[in-house]
């Protein structure tokens, strides 16, 4: 009976557990693409893949673990598994945060036809209304991309 193995069998089942970190990596940006494009089923599906790419590295992070003896060796699994969620997780809230940005530029695009009609109208209150809805929503907007914009940041710095 085999009682440890030997250290590339570790290292194979944690460069496949990079693999598929990477590969669901990829399926979020490519959901964020098709979310871009108003194509959300698609967007759906990648979101999906994703998440099965990641049940595959946790699985090889645990078959990592099993192989490896030693304290210090499980510490570092730990840290790396950390660090993987870091990124999965800043990864996600900049995508949630670019959503939502969009969103609230769409929001203001919509804001501003009404104020067109009040102008037209001659309700300067209406319009005034309408335009300070879309600024606000136009500000909030902003903040929300200089936030994905941090977390981008944190799930690169992650990542490497």
């Amino acid at each position: 009976m085999v009682t440890e193995a030997p250290e590339h069998h570790r290292e194979a089942h944690r460069e496949a557990a990079r693999r598929h970190e990477k590969a669901a990596s990829n399926h979020d940006r490519s959901a964020a693409f098709w979310d871009e494009h108003g194509k959300h089923e698609q967007a759906g599906l990648q979101r999906e893949l994703a998440e099965y790419e990641r049940q595959g590295a946790e699985l090889e992070r645990r078959w990592a673990a099993l192989v490896d003896p030693t304290p210090a060796a499980r510490a570092a699994s730990a840290a790396e598994d950390l660090n993987i969620l870091t990124s999965r997780h800043a990864e996600s809230a900049s995508v949630t945060l670019s959503r939502i940005a969009d969103a609230l530029e769409e929001s203001a695009a919509i804001a501003d036809d009404p104020a067109q009609r009040h102008e037209e109208a001659g309700s300067s209150e209406g319009a005034e209304a309408e335009r300070q809805i879309a600024e606000r929503a136009r500000e909030y907007a902003q903040r929300a991309r200089a936030q994905a914009s941090e977390w981008r940041k944190i799930a690169d710095g992650a990542s490497t």
